[in-house]
């Protein structure tokens, strides 16, 4: 493992990281992690990158590396791969959360690949995962007012960058047009959700499964740039673990509430969400609906089948009683819906890393059902298509030994001039239909309110 030599330059404060993306927004593999800390005060970093020095992706049969010495393809699991990758770099730098690294995604098709379930319907065909691995990022840290800079190689990229933040040269955001080309289609119809709906129940009653997360996906044609068209959506559906990530295979912009694996050295956090309510511009509705989620025995009940979930799948890398709940049904509120967010802690074990973390525990119990397995069976041969990054994960692991990933919902992929994006919900014995189906709308609104309206 290589210590690595990192220069680091703090400048001034940048508060809109997307000033600052937009400089590097088109080049290779670029990528923003957007904490929207003007709406979310507890929130500290944004972070971003290009350009990265290694790429790794991965299909059902293989795994690909692309680096300077070429192109290899390799039958091996892509987390180790990753993993093997990573071990080659170290930082000495632990005040940032970031200092180069691996950024990507994990589909959630992944998971079923893990699990050996057949995939039904793989109509959005992109990797099952994909990470960049980066030698240089700029981290805006929000609490200490500070924009950093920190990099291992001064290229024509850090030059040109460092010339921008020196002379104080980032400009206002210019958006590109952008035009939404379509109506706006479901890949189902209420008559279809509620046979697969009324199906669920039959499984959950049969005690095959406790709760399923069942979803709908929305497609859309676009034309002109994601970067506007993310940035449009970006102030109505603003959430704390949003992404921008370019790539060939597809650019992808994320809005998540939902963190999925936070790790500090030993110490790994997991904050899953069951239990949703939407936001009202009337104060009196909206206390009326967290009171609602507060007191409703059914939210509380799955996600309290989740967080125990949770504590089973973080125990298979944490050292033996450190897993604990620390906080149960919190109300956490969002652009457009309150949510009941709970979190659990462990101490990673001796011989557990991030890696293991991630292999354990993904997909995300919050996003199956469970049992999870058995949920992951039903979703596949309920739901018409492949769910593709929604509902897996994206964020970084740091050479200096941090790492923080997000559960993949409110999520848009834009692939060949479409864009698709999903709407879903746990079903569980006391669920009722209507409500369900209107749940996997309330989630997605905004941004169906926003593509009508293209720039």
């Amino acid at each position: 493992m290589n210590m690595m030599k990192q220069k680091r330059i703090d400048y001034k404060y940048y508060y809109d990281s997307k000033k600052i993306f937009s400089l590097i927004q088109d080049r290779d593999w670029s990528t923003l992690l957007c904490s929207n800390n003007q709406m979310f005060k507890h929130e500290r970093y944004d972070i971003l990158t290009s350009n990265p020095i290694e790429k790794i992706y991965a299909y059902k049969d293989k795994t690909v590396v692309e680096n300077k010495k070429g192109i290899e393809e390799i039958k091996e699991d892509p987390i180790v791969v990753l993993h093997k990758l990573m071990d080659k770099y170290k930082s000495d730098i632990t005040d940032l959360p970031f200092v180069g690294g691996a950024i990507g995604y994990l589909s959630y098709d992944l998971g079923n690949h893990y699990e050996k379930i057949k995939q039904n319907n793989n109509d959005i065909d992109v990797p099952l995962m994909a990470y960049g691995i980066y030698d240089w990022a700029i981290v805006i840290d929000h609490f200490e007012k500070i924009t950093t800079l920190v990099y291992s190689l001064e290229n024509d990229l850090i030059i040109f960058l460092k010339s921008c933040l020196e002379k104080n040269e980032i400009n206002e955001l210019q958006n590109e047009k952008y035009q939404i080309t379509s109506t706006c289609k479901s890949n189902i119809t209420f008559e279809e959700y509620k046979s697969k709906f009324e199906k669920i129940q039959s499984y959950i009653k049969n005690g095959d499964c406790y709760q399923i997360n069942f979803s709908q996906r929305f497609s859309l044609e676009y034309s002109g740039s994601c970067w506007s068209i993310f940035n449009s959506i970006l102030p109505t559906y603003c959430s704390p673990y949003s992404a921008y990530i370019n790539m060939p295979f597809m650019t992808i912009m994320c809005f998540s509430p939902e963190r999925f694996l936070l790790t500090n050295n030993n110490i790994v956090e997991t904050k899953p969400i069951k239990g949703t309510r939407p936001v009202s511009k009337d104060p009196n509705v909206n206390k009326k609906s967290i009171l609602e989620l507060t007191s409703s025995d059914k939210e509380k009940a799955e996600n309290l089948m989740i967080v125990d979930l949770l504590r089973n799948d973080l125990g298979r890398n944490c050292e033996f009683g450190t897993v604990e709940v620390k906080e149960l049904f919190k109300i956490e509120t969002f652009a457009n819906v309150h949510h009941l967010v709970s979190t659990v802690k462990g101490v990673i074990a001796k011989n557990s890393n991030i890696y293991k973390l991630l292999r354990g525990c993904f997909p995300g119990g919050s996003i199956t059902g469970a049992p999870k397995i058995r949920a992951m069976q039903i979703i596949n041969e309920l739901e018409s298509s492949n769910r593709s990054v929604y509902c897996g994960s994206i964020g970084y692991i740091s050479f200096n030994n941090k790492a923080d990933l997000n559960i993949a919902i409110r999520t848009i992929v834009a692939k060949d001039n479409n864009l698709y994006f999903w709407g879903g919900g746990g079903i569980v014995y006391d669920s009722e239909v209507e409500s369900e189906y209107k749940e996997t709308f309330d989630k997605i609104k905004p941004l169906l309110d926003l593509l009508k309206h293209s720039s």
